[in-house]
């Protein structure tokens, strides 16, 4: 049997993932996670502390589920844990070590995080950093204003005048708003969990209000997607106007029902360029530059006045919007470029 788990030892990945240890009857003892299985596996069989001194003399068998990272592998850690309750893992035994999003069914849902799973509830996760994740709430309901309150309640409250509920205990009229909000929430809860989600972002490049073009980028799975994307020469509109150029582009996005459609649109700009979504019903956000520090930036919705500074979300966030912003800008500076060599030279850099 030895000379078996020498074998199996010998040839486990060093990648990241989970890991099962196994007893007789494949029983499974212990379920861990690593960022190097084989060298987490190894750590095991040289400690001489509990509970490895009482674990490894029962291993029988090692299996293991490799991951791309770290996060996924605790992730999934997790899940394995709740489905076969290793004898050994008493630390996870009371379902209070990760956190979901917990989204009601009432006609104007309440969303509130938990650690329970329940067949009632719509629910997002599990969420491994609690902390992490009630932080990111409290950033997105300044710009998705969503209902916290157990009961709904017969006047405004304190998030009313805060600006982080729109009121809905008086304005029942909203309800059609606030499933806009409710699905632009939970696909950004499903960007920060590392869903396979679509991404357009969108730019306007012209030079002093003429050769205006737009450029339409995709990150599908988190990865810039480059046989996707798409441009646009501006065709209806005359002078420097980025907001209508840009609803021109969405209006022909929009009429291309061949192309897939996305989970969530981001726009190069601030308010002024959600008035050329307003028709969209896909989640929509803007996101402006800071001039004075371009590693920053500020998102809006259209359904708050506020924004909130992109830097205060989960770095996996971070580095996706920031990934679109400057492919979108990238792709629409080197298209107008092409149409401006076209009119100076006369040469046909266009696609």
């Amino acid at each position: 049997m030895m000379d078996i788990l020498k074998e199996k030892l010998n040839n486990l990945p060093e990648n990241p993932g989970a890991y099962l240890l196994k007893g007789q009857n494949e029983a499974i003892l212990y379920i861990g996670k690593a960022k190097n299985i084989k060298k987490r596996v190894l750590d095991h069989f040289k400690n001489k502390k509990f509970p490895d001194t009482i674990i490894i003399p029962r291993i029988s068998d090692i299996d293991y589920i490799e991951t791309e990272n770290e996060k996924q592998a605790l992730i999934l850690e997790l899940q394995l844990i709740k489905k076969y309750k290793p004898k050994y893992n008493v630390q996870w035994q009371d379902d209070k070590n990760y956190s979901l999003v917990n989204i009601t069914g009432e006609t104007i849902p309440r969303i509130f995080t938990g650690h329970q799973p329940q067949e009632s509830l719509t629910q997002f996760g599990p969420f491994v950093s609690a902390k992490e994740l009630k932080s990111f709430l409290a950033e997105l309901r300044k710009i998705l204003p969503y209902r916290t309150c157990k009961r709904l309640p017969r006047k405004p409250c304190l998030y009313f005048d805060l600006g982080v509920c729109l009121g809905y205990c008086i304005k029942p009229q909203l309800k059609k708003k606030y499933a806009r909000i409710i699905r632009s929430l939970t696909v950004l809860l499903g960007l920060y969990k590392d869903a396979p989600l679509r991404i357009e972002a969108y730019d306007i490049s012209n030079l002093s209000g003429s050769l205006g073009v737009g450029s339409m980028v995709v990150v599908t799975n988190g990865k810039p997607d480059k046989t996707q994307y798409k441009k646009f020469k501006i065709k209806t509109v005359q002078g420097q106007n980025d907001v209508a150029c840009l609803r021109e582009v969405l209006n022909r996005r929009m009429k291309h029902t061949e192309w897939t459609l996305p989970d969530l649109i981001i726009l190069d700009g601030g308010k002024g360029q959600l008035k050329a979504a307003a028709k969209i019903t896909i989640p929509v956000l803007a996101m402006s530059k800071i001039r004075r520090d371009q590693k920053k930036a500020k998102i809006f919705s259209p359904f708050a006045k506020n924004s909130i500074s992109l830097d205060k979300l989960p770095q996996e966030i971070q580095r996706i919007f920031f990934t679109l912003r400057n492919e979108a800008h990238r792709f629409a500076i080197s298209y107008n470029i092409k149409r401006r060599e076209k009119k100076l030279f006369g040469k046909n850099h266009e696609t």
